[in-house]
């Protein structure tokens, strides 16, 4: 019944990263993006998080848990890739910093044109070809028409009319959600992927990765008493990948019609990428939860907003306890 949809996930991700820059634009300004940018140590300190840290972590969970061959080149691909689309929807479902989460996304995704094919040259060059390539001019594509044209959009709606620009990116929002449901039942009725194909200790490692990323990541905003808008962000961000990409880069390093050795590599990979989204998902949407649960407590006692360092402040004592 769901046979259809893998030849349209990407389609479905591409009109929810949409509906979702939409939304967020629409109470967005210049000058939300600008605070970012004259302040740009979360930015820099998540982005290092993506970059540098989450393939050391994915060597040291190759290492601990023994894997090899597909499974491992797979984890280490998911570890390069940028944040994805659903990292924008929980973002706004835990009050997160809607501005770092989007400049993450851009810088990321920007990067991946060199730092990609430079940690599978570092971390999995037996599997790389020499001539392996990133398709640039789809990445810069699809951040213009998928990223920054309905973000800019989104502002220039809610510019226009400024008492209902809540109401506006309510409605993008939700519509956006309806889609991420779409995409739930449709991805879990084709039966893509079956976890247990591989027994317990690789989706026991994929899962493992995730949480040691996320945790990792938000580290450094905990300890130095950053907001929490920020950190929910920075952890959402590293945890909910772009893994259409990564489908995309797949398929150009293993074509399934290829030689018997390259498709059974392929395969794995392919598990891999797939069931990590799944784990991303169910990993990431209690933490905003909570962060959203933290949020909504503060303003219930009248608290500055976790998105202010003083808000931050004053609350992070009590979300400890």
């Amino acid at each position: 019944m769901f046979d259809f949809y893998p030849a349209y996930e990407e389609h479905f991700a591409q009109v929810q990263l949409s509906l979702f820059m939409l939304g967020m634009g629409a109470t967005l300004s210049l000058g939300d993006f600008a605070k970012v940018l004259r302040r740009p140590r979360s930015l820099s300190v998540a982005l290092a998080g993506q970059i540098i840290l989450s393939p050391l972590i994915a060597l040291v969970v190759i290492y601990l848990f023994g894997l090899a061959g597909g499974i491992a080149l797979g984890l280490i691909l998911t570890a390069a890739m940028p944040g994805g689309a659903t990292a924008k929807a929980f973002v706004f479902l835990a009050r997160g910093s809607g501005p770092l989460a989007i400049s993450l996304t851009v810088a990321s995704t920007l990067a991946a044109i060199v730092t990609v094919p430079l940690t599978l040259q570092i971390c999995a060059r037996d599997y790389v070809p020499a001539n392996f390539e990133m398709p640039m001019l789809r990445i810069v594509r699809d951040v213009a028409c998928f990223v920054l044209g309905p973000l800019a959009v989104g502002m220039y709606l809610g510019s226009r009319n400024p008492t209902n620009r809540k109401v506006i990116s309510r409605w993008f929002i939700r519509v956006g959600f309806v889609v991420v449901a779409a995409m739930i039942i449709c991805a879990l009725g084709s039966q893509r992927i079956k976890p247990g194909e591989r027994g317990l200790i690789v989706p026991i490692a994929i899962i493992v990765f995730a949480v040691l990323c996320m945790q990792f990541n938000m580290l450094p905003f905990r300890v130095l008493g950053w907001p929490r808008a920020d950190t929910v962000s920075a952890g959402i961000e590293i945890t909910m990948r772009n893994m259409n990409l990564a489908l995309l880069l797949k398929a150009s390093l293993f074509p399934d019609r290829g030689p018997a050795e390259v498709a059974a590599i392929g395969a794995e990979v392919m598990f891999v990428v797939l069931f990590y989204a799944g784990a991303a998902f169910f990993l990431g949407l209690p933490l905003s939860l909570n962060f959203r649960r933290l949020a909504r407590r503060d303003e219930r006692r009248g608290l500055p907003t976790a998105g202010t360092e003083m808000g931050d402040r004053q609350s992070s004592g009590s979300s400890k306890r």
